[in-house]
């Protein structure tokens, strides 16, 4: 099992705006470029599964690589991006800019939760049982300290298309790292993690995967 986490291209548009493929106008033109560049650089990947958070950025990102692989996008409504407060409580989007500029004043170490809107926490509990889901339905069950294949040669390799904070938060949990605010990943656009699982014994751990420069590499 391989897990490519994909940030998505430069955004156009409402960030917030949920939808289904096929996605158009989500993206800017740079962003545009970037997901054919993306689909270019990965088109020789063995992917089974492509993924996508139901933000529209998202989606758009993935959809070069899902015609080349022709593969369906399948939209995880758990891994959407962080909820702000004025989505969560249909606040006035004046007020919230106020809101915003006060949380943005904090130090990282004070902003477990502040009015801006979803805590690290509720997202936590929004998007690592998801993540333990998805694993499942790829044969995978977390026990002992990592994880359990039922197939030892599980050879599913996933892209899965998302957000900053949200691969932050992912590849915490899945490392096994505390969770903290702030994002101790940085994705550029359409930048990429590899997740890979090694036995140790019968049991299977997730390390995040360096390549090397090399385009001919499979994985």
């Amino acid at each position: 099992m391989i897990i490519h986490f994909i940030r998505h291209g430069e955004i156009d548009g409402d960030p917030h705006a949920h939808m289904h493929p096929p996605v158009s106008g989500c993206l800017s033109p740079t962003g545009t470029q970037q997901a054919a560049a993306l689909c270019q650089a990965l088109k020789d990947k063995p992917y089974t599964h492509i993924y996508a958070s139901p933000l529209g950025r998202a989606i758009e990102t993935a959809q070069p690589l899902a015609a080349h692989k022709n593969l369906p996008i399948q939209i995880l409504p758990w891994l959407e991006e962080w909820r702000p407060a004025h989505i969560l409580d249909n606040g006035d989007d004046t007020r919230y800019e106020e809101i915003m500029a006060r949380a943005e004043a904090l130090r990282p170490e004070q902003t477990w939760k502040t009015e801006a809107g979803e805590s690290l926490m509720q997202m936590a509990d929004r998007m690592i049982p998801g993540m333990l889901a998805l694993l499942a339905q790829h044969g995978i069950e977390a026990g002992h300290g990592g994880y359990l294949f039922d197939d030892p040669n599980n050879s599913d390799h996933l892209a899965v298309f998302a957000h900053g904070g949200t691969l932050n938060l992912l590849l915490m949990f899945l490392l096994n790292l505390p969770l903290r605010p702030g994002n101790p990943f940085h994705f550029e656009k359409t930048g990429l993690a590899i997740i890979k699982f090694t036995p140790h014994a019968d049991v299977w751990y997730p390390s995040l995967y360096l390549p090397p420069p090399n385009p001919s590499n499979p994985e």
